[in-house]
């Protein structure tokens, strides 16, 4: 960044006290963390759940920093700027940085296949720029409050795009990113019940996704899913003529009109564009339509589409393929869940050849409804052809319990994972699938 200290306190709306020289002095980078500081940073102390950032501030004075933004009233402290709140001046600082590029950015957003489409996007732009360096990716999980705005401060000159992710746990909160973000594409991928408890219903979520829409700009494009039951919703929500529609109905913008030999023909209003994908399932291929919509949105060749999107490999704990004990083979699918990922998943397995185990644990965010989500998952298995079911978590309890046939139910991993080595043979596929915090990436470590 370039920008002086004068400026962000008239950004953030502050009040400054210390050494009023410094109000002239250029600020080139900020920071959230205080052991990451160097010389000439500016710092934001930021409240979490089980910390408050403004408690490291003097500690970021003393390792170089320029100045510090607090919203606690520490009087000893010198070269601060108050505050309301760190996360918002992190917000309006964002605002302001990005307000100064013209570069076009994508916003993505949805209840499943966000980093996937957004991978997708990147890979295929990339691929157009003929550079990764001219290109802006939110990284991993930077998709929220605080993610969001620190991915939009790394904007440089001499990049020619952005695409970000944003992610959601409460209404609001993607009008906010959407109006710092600014995006002149603006993907909402699908609605599920990811979430769901802190909207109470699929159409809450497909409300609040729907404020991506808010921050869109004047011409700006929307990419709405044609098979989502809410279509009509997010079509309303976006206000504009501009709308690129995707999906396996025939009635979309850009559409699978058919597979054969692993090759998808994919029809766009540019023409006909036939993609190999390296991804499994029905669901990256919807992801794959996604980012072939944001890129025509972009004016990107479906020659580069096509190029950039048969370059992408899978994203670590989605659908990633291992070799797994025995010569079996393992995928990894622990990222995170909810119902209609983990129904994606046991799909994917199904269509396996030979020995199939699926091990999944409880899936979290569900609200009052979490046994029978849960339960549900159990009937869904049932109509599949899979060898072995095996579960651990409290939750995941009521999917073991509606399974028919060889499903076992375990209180810990490291009985789970003997029980699971016993089943394994050389023809097996082994799916492994759970929310972020039952941490299921300790069974695939135990099985490969």
């Amino acid at each position: 960044m370039h920008i002086t200290l004068n400026q962000i306190k008239k950004i953030v709306g502050g009040k400054f006290q210390g050494d009023t020289a410094l109000l002239k002095k250029r600020i080139k980078r900020i920071s959230i963390n205080s052991h990451d500081i160097q010389k000439g940073d500016l710092f934001i102390g930021i409240k979490g759940e089980k910390f408050d950032g403004d408690m490291f501030a003097s500690e970021a004075l003393k390792k170089g920093a320029v100045a510090v933004i607090v919203a606690s009233k520490q009087e000893a402290l010198k070269n601060k700027i108050q505050v309301k709140t760190g996360r918002e001046a992190l917000g309006k600082i964002a605002q302001y940085w990005k307000a100064q590029s013209k570069i076009p950015l994508v916003a993505i957003t949805g209840s499943n296949g966000k980093t996937t489409t957004k991978e997708m996007v990147a890979s295929i732009v990339s691929t157009h720029l003929k550079s990764k360096k001219k290109l802006l990716v939110s990284q991993g999980n930077y998709n929220n409050d605080i993610g969001l705005p620190l991915s939009l401060l790394n904007i440089e000159k001499t990049q020619k795009c952005a695409v970000v992710e944003m992610g959601m746990n409460h209404k609001g909160e993607i009008s906010y990113l959407s109006k710092i973000a600014r995006p002149d594409v603006a993907v909402i991928t699908n609605i599920a019940e990811a979430h769901i408890e802190f909207f109470g219903s699929k159409k809450g979520i497909a409300k609040a996704k729907s404020e991506i829409f808010e921050g869109l700009k004047k011409g700006g494009i929307a990419i709405i899913n044609r098979d989502d039951d809410f279509y009509s919703l997010m079509k309303n929500a976006a206000q504009t003529k501009n709308i690129i529609s995707f999906g396996l109905d025939k009635k979309a913008d850009v559409y699978l009109y058919k597979t054969l030999k692993n090759i998808s023909h994919i029809r766009t209003p540019k023409g006909q564009i036939d993609i190999s994908l390296n991804l499994q399932g029905e669901h990256n291929l919807k992801n794959a339509l996604a980012a072939i919509a944001s890129s025509i949105a972009l004016k990107i060749p479906l020659k580069t589409i096509k190029k950039g999107i048969e370059a992408i490999k899978p994203v670590q704990g989605r659908l990633e393929v291992k070799k797994g004990l025995n010569g079996a083979m393992l995928i990894d699918d622990t990222y995170n869940a909810n119902p209609e990922s983990m129904k994606a998943a046991i799909d994917v397995l199904s269509n396996q050849e030979g020995h199939k185990i699926l091990v999944v644990g409880d899936m979290g965010e569900l609200g009052k409804k979490a046994a029978q989500y849960h339960a549900s998952i159990g009937t869904y298995i049932n109509k599949k052809k899979i060898s072995d079911v095996v579960g651990t978590g409290p939750l995941t309890k009521h999917t073991i319990n509606k399974c028919s046939g060889d499903a076992k139910w375990f209180s810990n991993k490291k009985d789970l994972i003997k029980y699971v080595k016993s089943k394994i043979k050389k023809d097996s596929s082994v799916l492994v699938k759970g929310s972020r915090f039952m941490k299921m990436e300790e069974v695939v470590k135990g099985l490969t």
